[in-house]
């Protein structure tokens, strides 16, 4: 696909003569129906759009309510089918089921398993078992926090890994010393290759567990909004007037010290 002028031309696979399509049209040419031998590049692209998910979890109401029993790819977009998730992973893979349930005893160690089961109603309740006697407590009294690492959690165990997940700020809700578990389970997670994970976050807390490497300051300007790597701001990267403004023992503040001074901040 080019540009020429006011319009995009589109080739076909082993053609000479593109089609052609005007610009700012109210609908995107991947939405239109591709036949992928003629366009495979289009159709891998999405392909790939598709597979990528923004999560932001609402565990006030929405993660405690029971579902309706029934198969589901995922927890959905603000974990509403956190339960019926649940349940088609103990039916189909309980493999990996007991994986999430040792994943929620390493970050919450009072937690001692998930249980899962359809009511008198026919939908299906989440509950989290509690202590050595394994105590039942229904999702509805739960706190928010611990829905949250629940619902992160649970995101692992997807048959199809999503290509990119997106989390806004996955911390809230959670005991400060937790979101270092939580932080070693997103850089887990972004290790294995096989999901791009990107979170944002206003936490003080969490940047100071990840690598300068893997993180980016945004910073709303005149006219739009800037992304900028870490490294821009280190010791090493730093801007003159910020420079000269920071002596020696300043500069070895963390992230969060930062943060919490303001020197992100537009």
């Amino acid at each position: 696909m080019e540009q020429v002028e006011n319009r995009l031309h589109l080739r076909m696979e082993g053609q000479a003569h593109p089609m052609y399509y005007e610009r700012h049209l109210d609908h995107s040419i991947l939405s239109l129906p591709l036949y992928p031998p003629h366009y495979p590049h289009l159709v891998a692209m999405r392909q790939e759009l598709a597979s990528w998910f923004f999560f932001y979890f609402e565990p006030r109401e929405r993660m405690r309510a029971a579902n309706p029993v029934k198969e589901v790819r995922h927890i959905g977009l603000m974990g509403e089918e956190l339960a019926a998730f649940l349940n088609t992973l103990r039916a189909l893979d309980p493999a990996q089921f007991r994986a999430v349930e040792k994943s929620l005893r390493m970050v919450i160690p009072s937690m001692t398993g998930i249980d899962v089961g359809v009511n008198s109603l026919g939908e299906v309740e989440l509950r989290v078992l509690e202590g050595e006697d394994r105590t039942p407590i229904p999702a509805r009294v739960l706190s928010e926090g611990t829905l949250r690492v629940l619902g992160l959690l649970a995101l692992g165990g997807a048959k199809d890994p999503p290509a990119l997940i997106g989390f806004e700020e996955p911390e809230n809700g959670i005991h400060p010393r937790r979101i270092k578990l939580v932080a070693e389970y997103l850089k887990t997670r972004a290790e294995t290759k096989l999901t791009q994970i990107i979170v944002t976050t206003h936490s003080p807390i969490l940047p100071d567990l990840i690598a300068d490497s893997s993180l980016f300051v945004c910073r709303k300007q005149p006219g739009g909004t800037t992304i900028e790597t870490y490294q821009h701001w280190g010791p090493l990267g730093r801007r003159p007037g910020i420079e000269e403004a920071l002596d020696d023992e300043q500069e070895s503040l963390k992230v969060s010290e930062r943060m919490m001074r303001g020197d992100f901040d537009a």
